[in-house]
């Protein structure tokens, strides 16, 4: 996306806009205490911080880009990554000429400007090559500049930006030039109508195994993103007899097939109030577990080994005051413990919105994590450079974890108190509280599975409205005070100063001989430390599964549509535990052969609602006469709304569907097709089991 399109995401896009210009909090409540308690375990591995984790936009309209400031404050933030060139403008922009086709180019924003602060930051580059108006070559020569000619080692390439927006569904601000009119004249960049023809999912797909095959002809290992839609968000599950028979996710993952190397999705959760955008990292699992179902489905390659980067984001409401800082600690947080390799905000500078005043402080509507100095609607922003209110929370994480630390399980009984743990190198554990309570002070209990406290822990403070981050020690390690909206970090030692070095952290499991009954985990050996390992403890979701001396276990009695999160721990002969291991995350298939079948797909989707179809299919000898068929929405936000061809009711998520007299009976071999409009708070992702009078089916 650039400056003058921010908010152009289809009607979802439109909608958010209009409800957050009118986004005056209301009357300050009075302030209350509490009591909180945050537990946390440190053996419940939710894999380690990655390099390039933390990560922000740059843009070449942005004339602050490379300012000489800049590079200090990107670092004291402990930011590892920067995009570059900068959202819609990627699909317009000539790396060779620094020329974007219809745009702005800012002096001083070139690539070698570019990588000149990302490497006074040692930052980790992820660049999107132009899809829009460039070419495979184009992109060719951008990775052997990079990688060959200069040896910067940038391992993060993306196909063009947000191309589903190019017109195919109807909407469109991603500039395309493969894209035609009605009659097949081809369109005029800048100037496209909102509906194209032949440049749909089909032709991206295709487009994106050309530049991979020459962008990995310069550098073979580089990892070569795809764009796709955000599960539960326009237009994801849309489709367009004309332009998208199948939705863009389908149709691009089956294309790329085994050559599926990593794939971005964009997150603006949007929302009308902020106390609806504090909870939508809530959608954050459902997110991840359908794009990993889907590229396993449709790609029908292991997901785990396929990386997946989420280049946008924000708070899209309240952008630059305390709310839009703790939605984004709660949000990195959400995406990296569920697997991403990245998670990039949107931007380094982008100008001021629509000014209001959240809370007392004054919001800029500036999307920018630094003011531009800019006047909006009559409101002045402070000096260029000034840090917002998600800066700060960027820079909390710093005191968090960093790359290579183990993020562990941890959980709060308050939904308005979410925390998020690391254990580090060196056996510490730190604790992120995050108050999303705008009036009560809390004191929580903190406890600890797995872990011992040592001496004195050092808290860190981003109060609400904070200009700068406070640190004190404090004797307790059981115990914290935090404030109403506010962002602490408790840093807690641990283990460590005896002497004695523990075992290294096992290798990630990997899952195999995966039926609806049971799994074989497997993991490579830890290496000893002190004394030699005795034996290995297997943990789902933190809680222990089961123990042994080898680097295998059989599991059993799993659950039929269930998803499991295992890890590893090795202990040695004095008991001294490791950190636990890299995670891995299974879903517990349905039986291959029973003796019913159901295909379920998403036909069209819409803000807050989609359209799907269940085809039922009779696998016995003899016919079925009357059915009754039943599934689980996986989230508690998804809802039936109105179906047809049978009886449709829902029970909480249970959703049950009876036969209708014209279609009581499915004789052998025999199919029973069924429709229904839902409804959804955000991710609507796709139910895992479906049962035909009390039998659990296959899924095709």
């Amino acid at each position: 996306m650039d400056r003058n399109e921010r908010w152009i995401r289809g009607v979802t896009g439109i909608a958010v806009m209009a409800l957050a210009a009118a986004g005056l909090t209301g009357p300050a409540v009075a302030a209350t205490t509490a009591g909180a308690t945050v537990s946390v375990n440190a053996a419940g591995g939710l894999g380690s911080i990655p390099s390039n984790a933390i990560g922000l936009n740059t843009a070449v309209y942005d004339g602050h880009m490379n300012d000489p400031a800049i590079p200090g404050l990107v670092k004291a933030a402990g930011i590892t990554a920067l995009r570059y060139p900068g959202g819609s403008y990627a699909d317009i922009y000539n790396w060779q000429t620094n020329v974007a086709q219809g745009g702005y180019d800012a002096p001083n924003t070139s690539f070698a400007d570019f990588m000149k602060t990302a490497q006074a930051t040692g930052t980790n580059p992820i660049i999107t090559v132009n899809y829009g108006t460039g070419t495979d070559a184009l992109a060719q020569a951008w990775v052997r500049e990079a990688d060959v000619t200069n040896n910067y080692g940038i391992s993060y390439w993306e196909v063009g930006n947000e191309v589903y927006g190019n017109g195919t569904y109807g909407a469109n601000w991603e500039a395309d030039s493969r894209c035609t009119d009605a009659a097949g004249k081809p369109v005029t960049v800048g100037s496209a109508p909102a509906q194209t023809y032949n440049c749909g999912p089909a032709t991206y797909a295709a487009n994106v195994l050309k530049y991979s095959t020459a962008m990995k002809a310069a550098s073979p290992n580089i990892h070569v993103c795809a764009v796709l839609t955000t599960p539960g968000y326009w237009p994801d599950g849309v489709t367009n007899p004309t332009t998208s028979p199948q939705p863009w996710n389908q149709t691009v993952l089956t294309a790329l097939g085994a050559r599926t190397d990593c794939v971005i999705v964009h997150y603006y959760p949007g929302g009308s109030t902020t106390a609806g955008m504090l909870t939508d990292p809530n959608d954050i699992p459902g997110v991840m577990s359908t794009l990993r179902s889907q590229i396993s489905q449709y790609a029908k390659v292991d997901p785990a080994g396929v990386k997946i980067v989420v280049t946008e984001t924000n708070s899209t409401i309240d952008l630059d005051t305390q709310p839009a800082a703790l939605f984004g600690a709660d949000m990195y947080m959400s995406w990296l413990e569920h697997g991403v390799t990245n998670v990039d905000w949107w931007n380094e500078h982008n100008g001021p919105g629509t000014p209001s005043v959240v809370n007392g402080a004054q919001d800029y509507g500036d999307q920018g994590i630094f003011s531009s100095g800019a006047n909006g609607s009559g409101v002045t922003e402070p000096a260029v450079n000034t840090p917002f209110s998600p800066y700060y929370a960027i820079q909390m994480l710093s005191r968090l974890g960093s790359p290579g630390d183990q993020m562990v399980t941890s959980s709060s009984a308050n939904a308005l108190v979410r925390t998020h743990a690391v254990r580090r190198a060196n056996g510490s554990l730190d604790v992120l509280i995050d108050n999303e309570d705008p009036s009560t002070t809390y004191t929580v209990n903190l406890n600890y599975n797995n872990f011992t406290p040592s001496g004195s822990p050092t808290v860190f403070t981003l109060a609400n409205n904070g200009t700068a981050i406070t640190s004190t020690t404090q004797s307790s390690a059981t115990s914290v005070t935090v404030a109403p909206y506010s962002l602490t970090v408790v840093q807690v030692p641990g283990s460590g100063g005896t002497g004695t070095t523990a075992p290294g952290a096992p290798g990630q499991p990997t899952v195999s001989n995966l039926t609806s009954t049971g799994a074989v985990l497997s993991w490579p050996a830890a290496t000893a430390g002190s004394y030699p390992v005795a034996r290995y403890d297997v943990y789902a979701g933190g809680s222990l599964v089961t123990t042994t001396t080898g680097t295998s276990v059989t599991l059993a009695g799993l659950t039929i549509g269930a998803t499991y999160t295992d890890n590893v721990v090795a202990v040695d002969t004095h008991g001294n535990a490791s950190l636990p291991s890299a995670p891995v995350t299974f879903t517990v298939p349905p039986p291959a052969d029973s003796s019913c079948a159901v295909h379920y797909d998403v036909t069209s989707s819409w803000p807050g609602g989609f359209g799907g179809s269940i085809t039922v299919t009779n696998r016995g000898s003899t016919a079925v006469d009357g059915w009754r068929l039943t599934f689980a929405w996986p989230d508690a936000g998804e809802a039936v709304q109105s179906g047809w061809n049978g009886t449709w009711s829902q029970t909480g998520q249970q959703v049950t569907v009876t036969n209708a007299d014209w279609n009581r009976t499915i004789a052998a071999g025999g199919s029973a097709a069924l429709g229904f409009n839902g409804t959804n708070t955000g991710a609507a992702p796709a139910p895992t089991v479906f049962s035909l009078n009390g039998a659990v089916c296959s899924s095709v």
